[in-house]
């Protein structure tokens, strides 16, 4: 490389110094003179504009540092040198960089020259002057340890000239002693720095059962017990630094009249956390989990919905529950052992235990207290209600908890299969725990009739007084019926027969009578219209054909736009895009749905419009 700056200044007879000197000033003058300087000298020395790159450039940087670190520093400021002259055309490559190094290597230089002049004083046994010229080399320099060590030498050669053998011995003996306490204090010092950062490293600050280097490892915080944010602590989520998945979900279901659909969605880690937990005995609290962020997502839904048409909450969310297939523990696999309301809700399925967990989770989720009912071989949900409601229920205290069917349709607040309605029931508080044996009491419905003025319906039953204390079967027909048709006659609701006289013994022939829907025409009850008074010639069927929703894949526009929404989330989902294809298919068939729906549902309305009472 000097050999090259030799060339170039012995071709042209220049000071390469002086030169570079004078490319300084200039520039310090007009930025316009160094450019064309850098042109001249760039062109003269043979080296064209941009022979070298700023790869080069780079290389030679390097190369720099390489005879930096071994202590060849005027090696490395002519190898600078060299790149400066190459990149000079290119205003700015690399150059202060450039001038960056050249100024470390100078003050390398100088230090350099600083400790060897003082080692030539050592040398020439020159201690004082030798440790005066030591002590002069900062810390901050690279010579500085070994001016230390030099230092120590003089002095200890000083010590050495006045000092007998023996005194030599002595002080040798000294340092030599206090060399050892050193190194023994750095390496208890190094020891002491592993310990502490291995205790750091195993320490866990945030008290999620990870340690730091744990944390570290899986990308977490060691100050946040729930890094992602997912309400679940890192040590138990799979994903602790988020990515999970969340999984989409669509339930219908019938309640109120209405159909019903729910479209959510369930993260991943929250079934993955419950699916690892231990199973604990089948009546434990801890299975109802109405504080989880999931459960409280479903529970306002519902609520909301409620709110909406003024319907009962428990009993909405008790249908939405009722709604799920029923499936025995020996299918599932825990044998007796009730899944998590997370695990029931993502499969779908469960036994009495696993929907009652569920029910009584969303329930008290609403603020609306709730209970465990055991009874011999099933478990439901007990629900606090005012104690004027009809049906079964459990006191406890001032409270009255109404029972819950949770594993069938049709069951309503207070309706209990036949065969617990006497059955004694232990009673299970949340979030105590406490067992509390309780006998259900029953209050009948018995609400005014509205097709039997002045008698009294219990769900079941027909009675006279509006305790529903007398039951009574021999019903007047005339008292909701016009004379037209079956005035004077009585009905037997049991027997589902009609009668002449009041007490309900002698049968009436079924006539046919005339028909209020269509004029000129009769009918006989319940079963179709007729041309003749005889009733021989039939008109039309008195069948009306409901057309059930669960038939179609949509009745509703808002079903319709669940399932665009639902299709419009597959499409925004890495993992779900192949699904998109087949659920905008399904869209159309959707759309027909509706409408043939609609048109049934129509006829039927029609249908019953014009039938005979």
């Amino acid at each position: 490389m000097k050999e090259k700056i030799r060339k170039i200044k012995n071709r042209k007879n220049w000071h390469f110094d002086k030169y570079l000197e004078k490319i300084k000033v200039l520039a310090v003058s007009r930025r316009t003179v160094i450019l064309v300087v850098i042109i001249s000298f760039l062109t003269v020395a043979g080296i064209s504009y941009g022979a070298i790159g700023y790869h080069k450039i780079s290389k030679a940087i390097e190369q720099a540092r390489q005879f930096t670190k071994e202590e060849k520093f005027e090696e490395a400021i002519n190898e600078l040198g060299l790149a400066q002259i190459s990149g000079v055309v290119k205003i700015g490559i690399k150059k202060q960089e450039i001038n960056n190094e050249i100024e470390k290597n100078k003050k390398l230089i100088e230090e350099k020259s600083k400790y060897n002049n003082a080692l030539s004083e050592l040398n020439e046994e020159s201690y004082q002057k030798a440790i005066s010229s030591f002590s002069n080399i900062t810390e901050d320099s690279l010579y500085y340890q070994k001016a230390q060590t030099k230092i120590e030498e003089a002095k200890r050669k000083m010590v050495e000239g006045k000092l007998s053998e023996e005194q030599v011995a002595r002080k040798s003996a000294e340092v030599k002693a206090k060399q050892e306490e050193f190194e023994k204090n750095l390496k208890e010092k190094q020891l002491a720095d592993k310990a502490a950062e291995e205790k750091m490293m195993n320490t866990d600050n945030d008290g999620d059962s990870l340690t730091y280097r744990r944390e570290l490892e899986l990308g977490t915080s060691d100050w946040n017990i729930d890094s992602d944010g997912d309400g679940i602590i890192d040590s138990k989520d799979t994903h602790p630094a988020g990515g999970g998945r969340n999984i989409p979900q669509t339930f219908a279901w019938n309640y109120g009249g209405y159909n019903w659909t729910f479209t959510t969605s369930i993260a991943e880690d929250w079934y993955d956390y419950y699916k690892a937990k231990p199973r604990l005995p089948a009546t434990s609290v801890e299975y109802i989990t109405y504080n989880d962020p999931f459960i409280q997502r479903i529970s306002n839904k519902i609520l909301e919905e409620s709110k909406k048409d003024n319907l009962c909450e428990a009993c909405l969310a008790a249908a939405f529950i009722q709604s799920l297939p029923y499936i025995e523990d020996v299918y599932t696999g825990y044998d007796e052992y009730p899944k998590y309301p997370i695990e029931t809700f993502f499969e779908k399925n469960g036994d009495c235990e696993d929907t009652s967990y569920l029910t009584a989770s969303i329930i008290l989720a609403m603020n609306i207290d709730a209970v465990l009912i055991l009874l011999p071989g099933h478990m439901a949900v007990g629900v606090w209600a005012n104690c004027d409601n009809p049906g079964t229920y459990y006191k406890l205290g001032d409270k009255c908890y109404y029972y819950i069917e949770t594993t069938g349709d049709g069951f309503k607040l207070g309706d209990i299969p036949n065969e617990y309605r006497y059955t004694a029931a232990t009673l299970v508080k949340i979030p105590s725990g406490e067992n509390i044996a309780v006998a259900p009491q029953y209050k009948k419905p018995c609400d005014p009739s509205p097709y039997f003025i002045g008698y009294y319906y219990s769900g079941a039953d027909f009675y006279s007084d509006a305790q529903c204390n007398y039951q009574t079967n021999c019903l007047p027909w005339s008292s909701y019926v016009s004379a037209s048709s079956l005035s004077g006659y009585y009905y037997n609701s049991q027997l589902e027969q009609t009668y002449h006289d009041s007490s309900c013994t002698q049968i009436a022939v079924k006539g046919c009578y005339k028909s209020k829907t269509y004029s000129g025409y009769f009918y006989k009850s319940g079963l179709a219209w007729y041309y003749d008074s005889q009733c021989t010639q039939t008109y039309q069927s008195m069948t009306c054909s409901y057309p059930y929703s669960y038939v179609y894949s949509c009745t509703t526009e808002s079903g319709y736009n669940s399932k665009k929404s639902n299709c419009d989330y597959y499409a925004s989902s890495e993992y779900l895009k192949s699904l998109a294809e087949s659920c905008y298919a399904g869209l159309d068939k959707c759309r027909s749905d509706i409408n043939e729906y609609q048109s049934k549902l129509n006829e039927y309305n029609a249908c019953t419009a014009r039938k005979e009472y």
